[in-house]
């Protein structure tokens, strides 16, 4: 943001880009379908889709300690 700028406190932090806040107008229509006892627009996360992204960011930090690619095979 511009800090010269009489609106800047306004607006969103450095490094948003404009529509971040519908991210949270999408969460919470989410959370009200679910308490209203309906299903999420977008099924939500588990352990299983936490554990995936925990062996691809593993395959990156053993990448880069040996400076080549590591399939993702190898990560348990």
């Amino acid at each position: 943001g511009n800090a010269n700028h009489p609106y800047a406190a306004s607006w969103w932090p450095v490094g948003h880009i404009l529509g971040y806040e519908h991210s949270f107008i999408n969460h919470a229509a989410d959370m009200m379908t679910v308490i209203g006892g309906g299903e999420p627009v977008v099924p939500l996360a588990d352990f299983t889709d936490a554990y995936e992204v925990q062996r691809v960011l593993s395959a990156v930090v053993e990448s880069d300690k040996q400076r080549s690619s590591v399939p993702l095979n190898q990560i348990q």
